[in-house]
């Protein structure tokens, strides 16, 4: 498996438990989608401190994902920082689901119809 570089700026507050659980999510979106992708080269990930209420603190994340020349950024805000991860890389899922695998799953289906056509 190709190993890529996951930047992670923000985090000094946050425990070695919540970075291992961090880790982990991003390793699991990058297997995932460097399928879809084929080269993944960063996952960046930058955590602010939105809203402090009382004892509660409100999390902005950035996402930022690197392949091939082509950067793609998402955004993601929740109480909770696992979630506002997960949020964020869903997103990002989300768009190259949209502007990549989207393409290659429409120009498979013309040419099934091209192919029943002629066949009909």
């Amino acid at each position: 498996m190709e190993e890529f570089e996951l930047k992670l700026s923000g985090f000094h507050e946050v425990g070695e438990i919540d970075k291992n659980v961090i880790r982990n999510s991003c390793g699991k979106f990058y297997k995932k989608n460097n399928r879809k992708l084929k080269n993944i080269e960063f996952i960046e990930i930058r955590l602010k401190d939105f809203q402090k209420s009382g004892t509660r603190k409100k999390f902005s994340v950035n996402s930022t994902l690197g392949f091939s020349g082509t950067v793609l950024t998402s955004k993601g805000l929740e109480w909770d920082l696992i979630k506002a991860i997960d949020l964020s890389l869903k997103r990002i899922e989300k768009e190259i689901q949209r502007k990549f695998v989207g393409k290659i799953g429409r120009k498979s289906r013309k040419k099934a119809r091209a192919v029943n056509r002629r066949f009909a």
